[in-house]
């Protein structure tokens, strides 16, 4: 008899109705669905959680280089360096470099060792970072954290600079180069943008420049980074950046310092 109920025991146990925490092909065809349906709901919201990190890393590095460039004003006679726009010589460039528009598009030549920006070479440079400020030199390739917003990619990386100076702070405009103390509203006046790195021939940003033909800028979420001549940093709307570059009296109050 004992032998007999142990068989019979055994026989139940193998019976897949005496497991009933086995799934079914219809029970896990559920759960997958429910963890693809939750992780299309969650890599967005990691997206721009990701992107609004590297938004801020971009604001802060924008705002040392500014403080930096302040920096450089206060031991050179007041004057802010030139945007380096043009060949003129007439005030340090704050950054060294430059490139033609067929260069940016021609991926080759991104690797090139004349290609980009030389910040070493620039006259702001020991005030933005503490290092001595080298000669400019072609083979010179390195990059520096500061000046680079991480959200622009290969060609970002390759040019080494992702700002932009006020191109209307040029010297040869404004007589020798702008004084700090001849700034009208320092806090509304545009001293660095973060240029999209597809317009930056030169590290300059000129409101009427290329920049405003092709309408292109570097956008995180919808919004553009600026700092100011005081040292502080927004993010305007895109949308409202293009109002300010597409109307001459807007872009006079953001980016003249002498109006």
């Amino acid at each position: 008899m004992m032998r007999s109920g142990w068989s019979s025991a055994k026989i139940r146990i193998g019976n897949t109705e005496a497991n009933p925490s086995a799934f079914t092909l219809i029970e896990l065809l559920v759960t997958l669905s429910v963890i693809a349906i939750l992780a299309g709901m969650l890599l967005p919201a990691l997206a721009r959680a990701r992107e609004a990190g590297l938004a801020t890393v971009c604001r802060n590095n924008m705002r040392q280089i500014s403080i930096g460039t302040l920096l450089y004003a206060g031991d050179s006679d007041d004057r802010l360096p030139s945007p380096g726009a043009e060949d003129r010589n007439l005030s340090p460039d704050w950054v060294f470099g430059g490139q033609s528009d067929a260069e940016l598009l021609n991926r080759n030549s991104w690797k090139r060792p004349q290609f980009g920006f030389h910040a070493e070479a620039g006259s702001v440079f020991n005030h933005v970072t503490g290092r001595q400020r080298l000669p400019y030199s072609e083979r010179f390739t390195n990059s520096f954290p500061t000046y680079r917003c991480p959200s622009t990619g290969i060609l970002g990386s390759a040019l080494r600079v992702n700002f932009s100076l006020n191109g209307w702070v040029e010297a040869e405009r404004h007589q020798g180069g702008v004084r700090l103390g001849d700034v009208r509203n320092a806090a509304t006046k545009v001293l660095y943008v973060n240029e999209d790195p597809r317009t930056m021939k030169n590290a300059a940003f000129h409101p009427e420049g290329t920049a405003k033909a092709r309408g292109v800028f570097l956008v995180h979420h919808g919004r553009v980074n600026f700092t100011f001549m005081d040292a502080h940093g927004e993010s305007l709307q895109n949308k409202r950046v293009r109002q300010i570059l597409d109307q001459a009296a807007l872009a006079n109050e953001y980016f003249d310092p002498l109006r």
